[in-house]
């Protein structure tokens, strides 16, 4: 992989390229004339990230591209500010307040929901293992500009942290979390997504271990969820109750309030 620009950048496109081949740990080449095609065949690399001022993307030598966008997050909230439940606010049983732990960041739209009803009083922070998307995420939330600003102040609230949840978990405290949000990426995607199509190649497909929802349900003071396909049986391996069933996802939750004490 390297980073490039995109034709005539500025010189904060430049100082960004530079800063984030560096994070990235990979070259930064300068584009000059050269299309995207001849970058790749020059530097016989297959992957490139694009700093341009609209903002950053990840594209590959297949034309496969992926980069930061709201998503449903927007519809979504739309939907809260009429009144209308959303299955994750409504199964975590989250309130203005709560601090949540998203340990699958990935586009960011359950982090960003999570952010509105969370409000200045609470917390969201999002954990991403991928190098490339973590980068494009973060910056994302940062810059990406709506014309709604309670959609800018949710996006903008978010931490993002570039770490792997089964690390993360065991170095946080006990009860420093209210909620905590896992959604690994399915094993098949739905087809007429295309923000979860642009983000497969780039995301963990690791399945989700028993070992994180201990560290997890240790962790969280009100309750952890599981997203994942219902006939999966992802959530009878790792012992989560389905809350929600949609058509193509169910939320699993395992709720803290009147668990049994284990010590």
């Amino acid at each position: 992989m390297f980073v490039t620009t995109s034709f005539h950048p500025g010189s904060k496109e430049l100082h960004e390229a530079r800063q984030l081949a560096g994070w990235l740990g990979v070259p930064f080449i300068m584009r000059g004339r050269d299309s995207l095609d001849d970058l790749f065949v020059r530097t016989g690399k297959k992957e490139a990230v694009i700093v341009a001022k609209q903002g950053w993307r990840y594209e590959n030598h297949e034309g496969h591209q992926f980069f930061f966008h709201p998503n449903m997050s927007a519809l979504r909230i739309k939907h809260l500010l009429k009144g209308e439940p959303d299955p994750l606010v409504t199964c975590s049983g989250m309130q203005p307040g709560d601090h949540v732990l998203d340990c699958t960041l990935g586009m960011g739209a359950d982090a960003i929901v999570s952010s509105f009803v969370v409000g200045e009083q609470g917390k969201v922070v999002g954990l991403e293992s991928q190098p490339v998307i973590a980068a494009l995420v973060k910056q994302g939330l940062q810059t990406y500009q709506t014309d709604r600003e309670y959609l800018n102040r949710a996006m903008r609230a978010i931490e993002v942290i570039r770490a792997d949840y089964r690390t993360y978990l065991r170095e946080c405290r006990d009860d420093s979390f209210d909620i905590i949000l896992f959604d690994p990426m399915f094993r098949e995607t739905v087809q007429a997504s295309a923000a979860m199509q642009a983000l497969k190649p780039l995301a963990n497909p690791a399945p989700l271990d028993q070992g994180s929802v201990e560290e997890a349900v240790r962790v969280a003071r009100k309750a952890v969820l599981l997203k994942e396909r219902p006939k999966s049986g992802e959530f009878e391996r790792l012992g989560f109750e389905i809350a929600k069933e949609a058509s193509h996802y169910a939320w699993g939750v395992i709720r803290k309030e009147g668990r049994p004490d284990e010590s």
